[in-house]
């Protein structure tokens, strides 16, 4: 992509319509001031970046069932070597704690990326290895890597703290100042992935081999190495997805490398839209609200009273209510909608465009 397509880009509607979302989503807090809806939009948008990295490897032919050790390692990595750097500065400075500042700020930023540098190492290290096999055998192989991941991070007590976990250092205060941040490093990675997958030709060739990766072998491209670099690609995002995901939270465990963080973006992607910029928005935004919503307390207190009945022995039925959800809005995507939710766009769009060419034909008549 030279500087010419890059000019023509930023001056395009598309990139107008990016800026201009994210915008708007940076200021919404200022005006809804509601902790909880604060909670919901920064859990929206680190996991938009996360299931659009799952997005960018299923565009290039590719699956797995076991991203959460992506998601984990960036996070794990992340919280570490932040401490680590704090402490050592604080030290340095003749203080308890690195104070919150320019520093800090700049100390996030950089664990973050390193974080997702971490995972992508690891993520080049086992596409070496897996990258030539098919997709749902890559995909079997990330999933049995991640469950071997959780069990070998829990005994892990000098590292890891085991089971226990531990909390990373505040580096970036929560709440508003810690959602711009989130908000910012959205953008700069979704935007990075848009031009990956429509400008540049690493995703002509992604296309290419997700459509068939015989023929794209016949025209000359090295499948294995583009494979390779869209795995790559997506394990750094994912490892950024984590380390926000784990400095927003406060904490880390090895209950991070779950199946059901690995299955989260896969869920995202096929809700919104597989192969689509905007569908793993999309997919994170309904599959984040659902759970979020469903576990605020005065809503499971209500559905304890009138559901309660069909869930004995469980205080709390939100989680349970929540999976169900799920699954059946997956299920109806998928047969009716297999396209994701974003088809319902084009399919808006094209009735819209019918109607301006019925319109002077009729006029003739």
């Amino acid at each position: 992509m030279n500087t010419q397509k890059i000019s023509q880009f930023v001056r395009s509607k598309a990139f107008l319509v990016i800026v201009g979302c994210f915008a708007i989503l940076a200021l919404v807090p200022l005006f809804i001031t509601d902790n909880f809806f604060l909670t919901l939009l920064t859990l929206i948008i680190i996991f938009s970046i996360y299931a659009s990295s799952w997005n960018l490897l299923a565009s290039s032919g590719q699956g797995s069932l076991g991203h959460a050790v992506f998601l984990g390692i960036g996070g794990f990595a992340s919280a570490m070597i932040g401490g680590s750097i704090a402490t050592a500065l604080a030290a340095l400075s003749g203080l308890d704690r690195l104070p919150i500042g320019v520093a800090s700020v700049t100390l996030q930023v950089l664990v973050m990326i390193l974080g997702g540098l971490i995972s992508a190492g690891l993520g080049l290290l086992i596409g070496l290895a897996c990258v030539r096999l098919k997709a749902w055998y890559l995909a079997m192989v990330t999933f049995g890597f991640s469950v071997i991941v959780e069990s070998v991070s829990s005994q892990l007590d000098f590292l890891t703290h085991g089971i226990d976990g531990f909390a990373p250092a505040t580096l970036v205060p929560k709440g508003y100042p810690f959602y711009i941040l989130v908000t910012a490093s959205a953008f700069a990675s979704i935007l990075i992935m848009y031009l990956i997958m429509n400008k540049f030709r690493l995703g002509l060739a992604f296309r290419a081999i997700h459509g068939n990766e015989a023929e794209a072998k016949m025209i000359g491209i090295n499948t294995a190495k583009y494979k390779l670099i869209a795995f790559v690609i997506s394990t750094f995002f994912a490892g950024m997805a984590g380390s926000l995901y784990v400095y927003f939270i406060r904490y880390v465990d090895n209950s991070i490398f779950a199946p059901a963080n690995s299955f989260a973006p896969l869920i995202m992607a096929v809700i919104g839209g597989l192969g689509t910029v905007i569908g793993p928005i999309i997919g994170a935004g309904i599959l984040i609200s659902v759970q979020q919503l469903l576990a605020l307390p005065s809503v499971s207190e209500g559905l304890h009273g009138a559901l309660g009945g069909f869930f004995p022995g469980i205080a709390d039925v939100g989680p349970p209510l929540s999976l169900i959800i799920i699954g059946v809005i997956l299920v109806l995507i998928v047969i009716f909608m297999p396209k994701g939710v974003i088809s319902l766009y084009d399919k808006f769009n094209s009735s819209g465009e019918r109607e301006k060419k019925k319109a002077p034909e009729e006029k003739k008549k």
